[in-house]
């Protein structure tokens, strides 16, 4: 019913006005910018939106036909409109009814107005008269740059606007005017470029022109209403997490230290190569010590990956028949990805227990699978062995992650599948979604290997939902989503730095959130940890951007769960938060390099670049 009421509302509308709410959903004005021969116009028309209960679907009317970009920023403003406002999208179905009057307009700038809409049906809160705004929507709720604004701006004001909302840093922009010359016969196009205030040019107007950085601004400024911002806690470790981490990180490093020392006995490999790993276990023995047990846990698992390759190697080296050799390491290896994989389907045969414990495991079994195969692809019989190693311990980090699974938790199989499907066809939207409008603004470059990250997440995502790992499913289409979500946010913003302490702050209200329903989203204190310890302030942002989905992910999937929890409840008793926190160490690249830089005889140092790359394999959540 409410659909049909909203379709006649569409047709009703047939003339632009000022923002109104009405008794079946909410219509807020658009403004668009298109080119002609003469320069760019700008013109304002109508969107309807809808929220209502259903499955996770989302409708875009449009007539005529639009481009991509506005179907998935209504898409993203499902996504963010859900996330404000603490619904579940997997149980909502948005409509956006949008009047179009020429197909060659697109749509990221509607992005924040659709939004706005979305949040004030769900909210039931009614739009003020006369307020328009254009910006893109980001996934963390920023609002993004976007072009034309001072032609929007005067379409507003043509119908009556009194306050027009712009992106943060757009109140100044430059503009091409075009001046059509004509001598005789000959007709030519001028270009002029000119700076414009918006400010100044929305006085002549009568028009108020404000900048809004979040979407909550923007809501505000349309509705009245306030949308209350928790404050970021200072610390992000609990004891809980603390308790799950510390029995891995010590074993861990008591396996590493054991094979040092078979290393030492066994090799002869330089003792500069076996002394940078003393060194390295050392460290990771006092990060444990100062309850670092994430990063100590790190540190072991490169020390091993190191020691593993160094023993193989050395056994290679000393055999007669070397291929016979590379043979049995492959056939041990598959047997080692084999136990994995039979493992996780052993922990599955009574239910799902601990969607994170066990996403991370299925995750990691498809990893080690994949690093098998590309064994067979390699062109030197060092990347051979070192690619194996890598498989070698993907396998075993499956055993880590299944050790920690909270076995008092069942979550249903079909729900899961339902979700993760849900989850894949969203994340294939958004990065579907970002590779079109990063295109079409000439800034692939810089943003091109998130995307590509996001690529290969979510064709992993898509193997493990074929394969039946559903929780894997669920966190590899988050880490696409947030890697594409991530390159969409840097697009033309400059201000890395605050762009990382929002990120930031936003995963540990996340995670706080999750506390205080009283669960523990150890995969989200992992990744933020990990986070902590880069240095590339785009691979921090996409961190911390995973961080916060993850924890809010967690928490709905345990929340949804038909098998109560012993900390889930109907009054859940919160996790508290310690302080001081231990700080998350990352490791200097000269020891990165060195470490991955082994001195082997007769071939050339590896490069430092493929082993910050095996960092990034080894460490990934």
């Amino acid at each position: 019913m409410r659909l049909v009421l909203a379709i006649t509302l569409f047709i009703l509308l047939t003339t632009p006005a000022s923002a109104i709410n009405v008794e079946e959903g909410v219509t807020i004005p658009l403004v668009a910018a298109y080119s002609t021969i003469e320069g760019e116009n700008g013109v304002l028309l109508n969107a309807t939106v809808i929220v209502t209960e259903g499955n996770g679907h989302v409708f875009v009317d449009t007539q005529p036909y639009t481009q991509v970009d506005l179907q998935g920023s209504a898409r993203m403003a499902t996504l963010v409109a859900s996330d404000i406002t603490g619904i579940d999208p997997t149980e909502h179905d948005f409509y956006f009814i949008i009047e179009v009057t020429s197909p060659i307009i697109s749509g990221p700038s509607a992005g924040a107005a659709l939004t706005v809409a979305a949040i004030a049906d769900i909210e039931e809160w009614q739009l003020i008269d006369g307020v328009v705004m254009t910006g893109m929507i980001n996934p963390d709720g920023s609002i993004g740059p976007v072009g034309g604004i001072p032609y929007k701006l005067d379409a507003a004001a043509q119908h009556g606007t009194s306050l027009f909302i712009v992106p943060e840093g757009q109140i100044n922009v430059v503009i091409t005017e075009n001046t059509i010359v004509r001598k005789r016969d000959i007709v030519a196009v001028e270009e002029k470029t000119i700076e414009v205030d918006l400010v100044e040019r929305g006085k002549e107007l009568n028009v108020e022109v404000v900048e809004a950085i979040t979407i909550e601004d923007a809501v505000e400024l349309f509705t009245g209403h306030e949308i209350h911002r928790s404050e970021p806690p200072i610390c992000v470790w609990s004891a809980e997490y603390l308790d799950v981490l510390r029995p891995l990180g010590r074993n861990v490093l008591d396996e590493a230290n054991q094979l040092y020392l078979l290393a030492v006995n066994e090799t002869t490999q330089s003792s500069g190569t076996l002394e940078i790993q003393k060194e390295l276990l050392e460290r990771g023995q006092e990060q444990y010590d100062e309850q670092q047990y994430y990063a100590a846990t790190n540190t072991g698992l490169l020390v091993l990956n190191n020691l593993k390759f160094i023993l193989w190697w050395e056994e290679y080296s000393n055999t007669k028949d070397q291929d016979e050799y590379l043979n049995y390491l492959y056939q041990t290896v598959s047997l080692e990805v084999n136990h994995s994989r039979r493992e996780v389907e052993r922990f599955k045969e009574e239910g799902v227990k601990d969607v994170d414990g066990m996403g991370a495991a299925e995750i990691r079994v498809i990893m080690a699978e994949q690093l098998l195969d590309d064994a067979r692809s390699t062109e030197t019989e060092i990347d051979y062995v070192k690619t194996l190693a890598l498989a070698s311990m993907r396998a075993e980090t499956v055993l880590w992650w299944l050790s920690l699974v909270n076995t008092d938790h069942t979550t249903d199989d079909g729900m899961l599948k339902d979700r993760a499907g849900w989850y894949v066809g969203t994340a294939s939207s958004v990065v579907t979604y970002a590779r079109t409008i990063i295109s079409e603004s000439d800034s692939m470059h810089g943003l091109s290997g998130l995307l590509d990250e996001a690529d290969i997440s979510l064709d992993r995502a898509m193997i493990e939902y074929e394969r039946g790992y559903y929780s894997g499913a669920i966190y590899d289409s988050l880490l696409a989503y947030v890697q594409a979500s991530t390159a969409i946010s840097l697009m033309g913003y400059s201000d890395v730095g605050t762009k990382i302490q929002r990120s930031a702050d936003a995963a540990r209200v996340s995670i706080e959130e999750s506390r205080n329903a009283g669960v523990e989203p150890v995969l989200a204190v992992s990744a933020y940890e990990y986070a902590d310890s880069l240095e590339s302030p785009s691979q921090r942002i996409m961190e911390y951007n995973y961080a916060r989905v993850l924890a809010k992910t967690t928490l709905q999937l345990t929340t949804v769960s038909n098998v109560s929890h012993s900390v889930v409840s109907e009054t859940p008793i919160p996790l508290k938060t310690v302080c001081p926190t231990p700080k998350a160490t990352s490791i200097p690249t000269s020891q990165v390099d060195a470490m991955y830089g082994l001195t082997v005889p007769g071939f050339p140092i590896i490069s430092g670049i493929l082993g910050v790359f095996a960092v990034m394999i080894l460490l990934r959540k």
